[in-house]
């Protein structure tokens, strides 16, 4: 049986990182992120509007790495007419919480021990799987295993009682770091020794995915926490636990971050597009719209279809404001001018965002 893993402190000595080994990629990284944080900036939506879909993407997929099993649609669908019956889904609104959870903090404070208990509590409160300890650091030993029919042991985080030292180290480094790396280059590091420490029984992987947007936002990388990689990692995530792996067995710092930065290249370039065709969608339907109806009604309107792309009537009404009678003629219209189709309910209609949807799905 092998021993829990000895993790070392943070900063890495120089010897431990060449960056000769990942520059092309972390300039490529670099220019990506600027040109991302750009888009988003000079969106005719404003900003604020991107967080929260993609918050619903980065939480179904983060969840996904850990197995569940939900669909990006019954999200949104739960997100109109909430209901606390599945599992899988609570699990993915859980993410969503504790990532706005996040933001509301590093907001008015830096990171601290707190700061990751209060995600983790938010992220495992509720009928979800619940570990023994929730918003609390493990007390005993855990371990990392296969996700297969072998659940055979790949990894043995170090020993608790190692855990809060090392939890203080990586909080000490995260505020105030000491080496001369560049945030993204960090950014990898803080996330791969979060991993090695697993400070909860439960949940780890997922708050650590959070932690990279929290830090690039907290190193003032990008002007909201709303760049998530988790959905690249989905897609090569054998590659990715393995390269963790090298760090803990071989020291191999240098290889996990030039796949963190590809990663976060792959993601720039999906984001962009992503951007790109949400404000060619927008214009062209916001003129459309305007021709049918007042624009102080419109606008707030086709704001919100962004936020909730699936949605209700009564739901609008909620968020905005504005008269039912008002939303209803400018929904119906919607769906006439097939911008919107509905699931054809008498009874808490869903009105459903088709353009969007093919978007970002």
């Amino acid at each position: 049986m092998k021993k829990a893993y000895e993790a070392r402190l943070l900063p890495l000595s120089n010897e431990s990182i060449d960056y000769n080994f990942f520059l092309d990629e972390l300039i490529d990284a670099s220019a990506k992120l600027e040109v991302y944080k750009e888009k988003v900036s000079d969106s005719k939506l404003g900003n604020k509007w991107f967080l929260p879909t993609l918050q619903q993407i980065e939480a179904l997929e983060s969840s996904k790495l850990e197995g569940t099993q939900a669909t990006l649609d019954g999200v949104l669908m739960n997100q109109a007419i909430p209901t606390n019956e599945d599992v899988n889904i609570n699990e993915v609104v859980n993410y969503s919480n504790a990532t706005k959870k996040g933001l509301y903090i590093l907001n008015r404070e830096r990171f601290s021990n707190e700061f990751f208990q209060e995600i983790h509590f938010v992220l495992m409160e509720g009928n979800v799987r619940k570990p023994k300890l929730i918003g609390k650091y493990r007390t005993e030993q855990n371990y990392i295993g296969k996700n297969d029919k072998t659940h055979e042991i790949t990894f043995i985080p170090p020993e608790y009682n190692k855990v809060p030292e090392l939890m203080d180290n990586l909080i000490s480094y995260i505020n105030n770091p000491t080496d001369s790396f560049k945030p993204l280059v960090r950014t990898a590091i803080i996330h791969a020794q979060f991993e090695t420490i697993h400070p909860f029984m439960d949940g780890n992987g997922r708050v650590g995915r959070m932690l990279i947007p929290f830090y690039l936002y907290y190193a003032k990388q990008i002007e909201l926490p709303c760049f998530f990689i988790s959905e690249a990692l989905e897609h090569d995530k054998l590659k990715y636990y393995t390269l963790l792996n090298n760090i803990r067995e071989n020291d191999d710092w240098n290889e996990w971050i030039k796949f963190f930065l590809k990663t976060v290249v792959s993601q720039c370039d999906r984001y962009i597009n992503i951007v790109s065709a949400i404000n060619k969608l927008h214009d062209r339907h916001l003129e459309i719209v305007s021709n049918f109806s007042k624009a102080a009604n419109v606008i707030p309107v086709m704001n919100m279809l962004y936020e909730y792309p699936i949605t209700t009537a009564k739901q609008i009404v909620e968020k905005t404001g504005l008269p039912l009678t008002s939303i209803n003629r400018l929904l119906n219209m919607m769906v006439e001018q097939k911008i919107l189709i509905t699931d054809g309910k008498q009874r808490n209609r869903r009105y459903i965002y088709y353009g969007l949807l093919d978007i970002i799905r």
